[in-house]
Parts: structure tokens; C-alpha cells; sequence
């Protein structure tokens, strides 16, 4: 809790602007006493409360205060915070005019600052797209990171897009510096070649950003001081590692990690100068409280300068790489041609093969289950467009389970491979489609004309199977048998979904496990389940 006080007499009746220049304290509440002590105004606000408690709207609090000629006004300011963290909030009593010059110097400051660099962001960004070079990329994510951390930290954001959630504003503020850390860990390790020059040190700060990382999970649960003990000295051992990587590259004479120091540097001194100004150990002025831009500007524009380096040595690499490339190849064209055609067979029966395996079940040789997903919202198109009835079936063998826990897992797959086979042997339309769909489940997509033609051809499968004579002593047919549900889609006034035609499909499939197994269920499409 903090309490401050002020008093100011008047000789006519005036309008006072008393300002509490800064957005974070959490709840605010003021009160103007009279002479007698009476209180003549009160006000009830803070950053956990909504945005329209505040009297006059403005990113941080200010309190309009109505004084009579020859009255006395003594204003008492009570500042709380949940966690019990309260930020030096200087008081500023202004008229009307002054405020109105302070706002607008303000606004004109930042509008300068995050022009400034939201224009540097869509350089970086259309740089990388020019380049490719991931550096520009986490300059982008970078700069985002730290204009969103700013844009709260200073209560425009609570202020022009969520004003009607203060706890949102809270959380946004801490999760808005873990991603500010976050990004500045990936542009460091690319701008710096960490990966290269010191890779443990690029997996340390890996590590140390996923710490930083979940110690702000705790805003969620609404544990702020818990993520600010955490965030703090994580931050402190952060930014220090940071400042000795640069000093450490820069003594090897690395001129990029110099620009990186100096930038670094800049950023450090004014986030530090900041730090002690909230805490009340430097006093409120311009340089203290906005050393924290007057840093990041400073560092993003030697950063930028520093980036623009970084391009012209990878464009002087490049010609090298180049020229030493071109050299090569004039001399070894020819057996490099040899071996690229070598490479390029291999490379295309490789890629026949892999699409072979991943459109087909390894076992079987069938289409697998993504293929028939795929294929039969096609094939539904296909029959609709041409006005063609669609006949699809699901087999399962029955007592497969039974099967395998008699004879073994080996003697499963040898009946799937063989009613595979014989699946193929009967189905053999331009039009048939054979889909092991899992386990012992099968698809078949029939080109047929009618429903009797498909119950047809299953049944001659299905008597052909029970021919193969499969012992299978748990079966009730004493041989290896199969069950079938077949759906006819002819009218397509209603258009027809995949999953309704599988869903009517495995129905009429379990409808005939259900007689006994053995045996073939027709259904059409519009049937009720």
C-alpha cells in the first residue's frame, strides 16, 4: 500500500488535472477532502479494473479535481497491488492546457518511436522475403515482440484494444516479455552464428529461454508475483550471459558481435534505468522515464545497421562460394552429369516406392485407410457427375480374433494376404477399388449398375472364399468366412457424404454378423440405420 498527499489553495474556481504518471499500480483509489475533512470527490480505478473507471481516458490515471474560490483541497492517493508490488508512481498536478501539451508531446514521441519501428519491422520482413536469411526473420519477431511489450507496458493497449479486460491486460504484460525474450534468442543465435562460433552457448540459451518461457505460464492462474520472482532473476542472469557472449565474440574480432555489444549495451543501460525509476531509486524525469525507448531505439538502429553488414558479407560469400562453384563445375561437368542422372533414377524409383508404401497397406498390398478416405469423397463426385449408381462394401472376417488367438498372429496375416489375393482375383473392373481399411476390415468400391449386380459379385466372392476351405476350428462354419454390408447411392437429388456412406456400410456389416455371420446385407443410402 502507498498513500500520497497534496495540497494546492485556489482564488477562483478552477479545474486541476492531478496525474499518477504511470499505468501499472493495480488499484487506485483517491479521495479530495475539504476543510472540514469532508470528502467532496472520490475516485475508484487502477489497471485491474476496467478502463472506464478511469474519470478521463488516458493511458495512465488521471484525476480531474474541482476547486471553489478561496477553497482548500487535500487529495489523498491510496495505490495496492494483489501481489504487493507497487511501482514509484510520480504525481503531476497540471491545469487543462499543460496536460493537454504534455499528452501531446507524448503521443507525438511514441508515435515517432513505434513508426519508427513498425517501418524497420516491414523492411526486416520484406528483406527476409527477398533474402530468405533468418536473421530479418527474428528481427521481425524481435521488434513485434518488443513494440507489443511496450505498447502495454505504457497502457496503450489497455487503452485502444482490450479496455474491457483488465485481466487480459495483466497476463499480456508478462506474456508479452517472455516472447520479447523468446525472440530476441533466435535472432541472437542467428545474428551472432552461434550455432557455428559457440554451439553450446546457442543450446544454453535455448535452455535458459525455455525457463524464462514457463515461469510466465503462472499468469493464467493469475500468479503474477510469482512469475515476476521467477521472470526477475532469470532476466538479470539472461542478459548478463548475453553481454558477455557479445564481449567474448567481439574480443575474437568479430566485427558484427561489436555492433551486437554496443546495441546490446544501449538497451541494457536504459531497461536498467528504467528499472530504478520504478523502483524509487532515481528520480522521475524525461531520461529516466523513457530510458527504456531511448535504449531500444539507440540498439534497433545499430541493430539494423548491424544486419545490413551481415547482408553484405553473406552477398561477399556468396560471389566466393559462386565463383569456386562455376570452377568446379566447368571441371567435373561430366562426370557430375553422369552422377546426377544416377542420383535422379534413384531419387524417382525411390519416390515410386515411397508412394507405393504410403498409399498402400504393407501387408496386403491393398489402399490403405488414407487413400480410401481420399478416394471415396472423389469417386461419390465422380458417380454424381456421370448420374452412375456407387456400390460400396465392408467385409470383416469373422471370428478373426478367435483365429488369431488359435493359430497364431503368422497364420492371421497369411489368411488377410490370401483373402487379399482373392480379392483381387474377383475384382477387377477398371472401376474396383480394394481398401484394407484396419485389422481385418476390408473396402470394396464395385463398378456396377445396380445393387443386385454388387450383392452379386460379393456373393460369388464370398462363396468363393468359404471354397478356399481355411480351417478355423471357432468358427461356427468350421472354415475361414467373412461378413459383408453393402450400400447402393443412386440418388443424388440429396448429396451424399463419405461418412454417411461408411456409416451405412459398416451397419449392413454388423446387421449381418449379427445373422449369423457368413452372408452378404444390402442397404441403400437413404434407409434409415
Amino acid at each position: 500500500m502507498a498513500e500520497a498527499g497534496n495540497t494546492e489553495r485556489l482564488s477562483g474556481p478552477l479545474r486541476r488535472l492531478l496525474e499518477l504518471a504511470s499505468p501499472l499500480p493495480d488499484f487506485v483509489d483517491a479521495y479530495a477532502v475539504d476543510e472540514q475533512g469532508r470528502v467532496v470527490q472520490q475516485w475508484h480505478t487502477g489497471s485491474r479494473r476496467p478502463f472506464a473507471s478511469r474519470p478521463i481516458g488516458h493511458r495512465s490515471f488521471v484525476l480531474p479535481l474541482h476547486v471553489g474560490p478561496e477553497e482548500t483541497r487535500q487529495v489523498l492517493v491510496r495505490l495496492s497491488s494483489h501481489d504487493g508490488l507497487i511501482p514509484a508512481t510520480p504525481l503531476l498536478l497540471m491545469d487543462d492546457v499543460s496536460f493537454l501539451e504534455r499528452t501531446q508531446g507524448e503521443l507525438m514521441a511514441y508515435s515517432l518511436l513505434y513508426g519508427g519501428l513498425l517501418a524497420l519491422l516491414i523492411y526486416n520482413l520484406l528483406t527476409f522475403i527477398a533474402t530468405r536469411e533468418r536473421a530479418f526473420l527474428h528481427s521481425v519477431l524481435y521488434l513485434g515482440a518488443f513494440l507489443l511489450f511496450n505498447f502495454t507496458l505504457r497502457g496503450f493497449g489497455y487503452q485502444f484494444l482490450w479496455p474491457e479486460w483488465p485481466r487480459f491486460n495483466q497476463q499480456m504484460l508478462l506474456l508479452s516479455a517472455g516472447l520479447l525474450y523468446g525472440a530476441l534468442t533466435l535472432f541472437s543465435i542467428d545474428y551472432l552464428n552461434l550455432r557455428q562460433q559457440a554451439p553450446r552457448l546457442a543450446r544454453l540459451f535455448a535452455w535458459l529461454t525455455g525457463l524464462i518461457l514457463l515461469s510466465v505460464l503462472p499468469v493464467f492462474a493469475d500468479r503474477f508475483a510469482w512469475v515476476l520472482r521467477a521472470l526477475v532473476p532469470l532476466g538479470i542472469v539472461y542478459a548478463l550471459l548475453l553481454l558477455g557472449t557479445a564481449i567474448w565474440l567481439g574480443h575474437r574480432r568479430d566485427s558484427l558481435a561489436r555492433v551486437f555489444l554496443v546495441a546490446w549495451g544501449g538497451l541494457l543501460v536504459g531497461s536498467v534505468v528504467y528499472c530504478l525509476r520504478l523502483g524509487g531509486f532515481v528520480p522521475y524525469g524525461i531520461v529516466s522515464e523513457y530510458a527504456l525507448e531511448l535504449g531500444a531505439a539507440f540498439g534497433f538502429l545499430l541493430l539494423a545497421f548491424g544486419l545490413a553488414c551481415k547482408i553484405s558479407r553473406l552477398k561477399r560469400a556468396k560471389l566466393a562460394a559462386e565463383r569456386e562453384t562455376y570452377e568446379l563445375q566447368r571441371s567435373l561437368s561430366q562426370q557430375l552429369e553422369t552422377q546426377v542422372n544416377e542420383r535422379t533414377q534413384e531419387l524417382e524409383e525411390a519416390n515410386q516406392r515411397l508412394a507405393a508404401m504410403v498409399r498402400t497397406d504393407p501387408l496386403t498390398g491393398l489402399l490403405n485407410r488414407r487413400q480410401f478416405e481420399t478416394l471415396l469423397s472423389e469417386e461419390i463426385l465422380r458417380h454424381q457427375r456421370d448420374d452412375k449408381p456407387l456400390l460400396f462394401a465392408m467385409m470383416d472376417i469373422d471370428d478373426f480374433k478367435l483365429f488369431n488367438d488359435t493359430y497364431g498372429h503368422q497364420a492371421g496375416d497369411e489368411v488377410l494376404i490370401e483373402v487379399s489375393k482373392l480379392l483381387r482375383a474377383h475384382f477387377r473392373r477398371a472401376g474396383d477399388r480394394l481398401f484394407r481399411l484396419g485389422g481385418e476390415e476390408f473396402g470394396i468400391l464395385l463398378e456396377a449398375d445396380s445393387l443386385e449386380a454388387g450383392q452379386f459379385a460379393l456373393e460369388r466372392f464370398r462363396h468363393s472364399l468359404q471354397q478356399l476351405q481355411i480351417p478355423h476350428k471357432k468358427s461356427r462354419h468350421g472354415v475361414v468366412t467373412a461378413s459383408f454390408g453393402l450400400v447402393c447411392c443412386s440418388d443424388y437429388r440429396q448429396a451424399p457424404s463419405a461418412m454417411a456412406l461408411y456409416r451405412q456400410a459398416d451397419q449392413a456389416m454388423y446387421e449381418a454378423k449379427e445373422l449369423s455371420r457368413n452372408r452378404v446385407v444390402t442397404r441403400s443410402l437413404l434407409e434409415k440405420a
